[in-house]
């Protein structure tokens, strides 16, 4: 016979599973209780992880085309995607101020180097980002540019003497070590050597921060279920070397550039220019916004978007000038009378003349057709007024890149 006991813990069981039947029904009928256009949860984006999560927003960009935004699912919690260029538009621009999050939650204490603009939320993204703006000015690049102009020597000279012992070329790979020296002097004033060494430190962290398919699947269930519960199971979100790696690169600069007062062009001088212009206005008891763990957030993040986007963007270049000789000849002709205009000297200003490169048409049509990051996610802090389009209750907004 069956206990008292069992039957006990088998009715518990049986309204949990009822109570969780009942919830997620709910939740999975909330675009349809608003009224709006949605896909089901057949087109979840969490539980397809056999299907590339860019396919998965693509197939629904498509079954919502009759409409300038709808529902869909990342787990149980509802998304917003967001069709219409001019709502885009408005979410980027004009409405800007209310999508300030993009709902990571991170816990810095076990993740310190998760600091950075991505994550962070609430006032104090909104003053990190106030302060670094200014960094991406044209004239900070402009002065970057004799660093990367290094970089690109060292390139000329592998691929000369690459080329003389074989016609072959891996690109894919050595655009990604380019980037990384690139980066790496650009970011932290350091010589990677990526491009000479296969194995160096920098490639390598980058290759470390880039997770396991299995891992990333887990943490975005977790995530989709609630996002305090990787913060609160202390799940790592950073790899351990690599963290300490941008955290022993970032300090070894700063100390070295204050006890030997060089003082360079480079992002992280900008970073320490504005810890000493913090430290000069900070108040008795206030809260520093960047302490050196923030500067190695922000230092780190700079190195990893433009890892694989660069190289990415680059290579993928290459591969369609190669399989388009016509457009091959223009560009290449262009950059002769470019050149020619400036006597032959390759620099900030001449690079901008190249129109037909840049945003004319090379690099802008093939960043629209393979871009990095097809997606991106913001959620809405604060309603909006006037507008019957996006409620203060559809928290959570997705845009796509690949689909404009």
């Amino acid at each position: 016979m069956i206990s008292h006991l069992t039957l006990n813990l088998i009715f518990i069981l049986l309204l949990l599973i009822g109570y969780l039947i009942s919830h997620y029904k709910k939740k999975y009928e909330y675009w349809k209780s608003l009224g709006i256009p949605y896909v089901g949860i057949s087109g979840d984006l969490t539980f397809q992880p056999k299907t590339n999560r860019n396919v998965t927003i693509q197939e629904q960009y498509k079954k919502l085309a009759a409409h300038p935004f709808g529902g869909i699912y990342d787990g149980a919690k509802p998304v917003l995607l967001i069709r219409d260029p001019e709502l885009i538009r408005a979410i980027l621009i004009k409405d800007f101020s209310h999508f300030t999050d993009r709902g990571i939650v991170v816990n810095e204490e076990i993740d310190p180097l998760n600091a950075h603009l991505i994550t962070l939320q609430g006032q104090r993204w909104r003053n990190i980002r106030i302060k670094l703006v200014p960094t991406f000015s044209s004239g900070k690049l402009r002065a970057m540019y004799p660093l990367m102009e290094q970089c690109t020597k060292v390139l000329d000279g592998y691929l000369d003497a690459k080329l003389k012992s074989s016609p072959e070329l891996e690109v894919g790979d050595l655009m990604m070590r380019f980037a990384a020296d690139v980066i790496g002097v650009c970011a932290l004033g350091l010589d990677c050597h990526a491009i000479a060494d296969e194995e160096s430190e920098f490639r390598a962290a980058g290759r470390r921060m880039k997770p396991l398919k299995w891992k990333f699947f887990v943490r975005q269930v977790l995530r989709s279920i609630h996002p305090k519960i990787i913060p609160w199971l202390r799940w790592k979100a950073t790899d351990r070397k690599a963290e300490d790696f941008f955290m022993g690169v970032t300090r070894e600069a700063i100390k070295h550039r204050e006890e030997n007062q060089d003082k360079r062009t480079d992002f992280m001088q900008l970073l320490i220019n504005l810890q000493h212009e913090e430290q000069k206005t900070l108040q008795d008891g206030a809260e520093p916004l960047f302490t050196d763990h923030v500067v190695a957030a922000h230092v780190m993040i700079f190195f990893l978007a433009g890892f694989e986007t660069v190289s990415s963007a680059v290579s993928s270049c290459l591969y369609e000038l190669a399989l388009n000789p016509s457009i091959a000849n223009k560009l290449h002709a262009e950059i002769e009378r470019v050149l020619a205009a400036h006597g032959g000297k390759l620099d900030y200003d001449s690079l901008k003349e190249m129109h037909y490169m840049g945003t004319g048409h090379c690099l802008r049509r093939n960043s629209a057709q393979i871009p990095k990051y097809r997606i991106f996610e913001k959620n809405m802090h604060e309603g909006i007024r006037n507008s019957e389009l996006i409620s203060p209750h559809q928290r959570r907004h997705q845009c796509s890149y690949s689909n404009l």
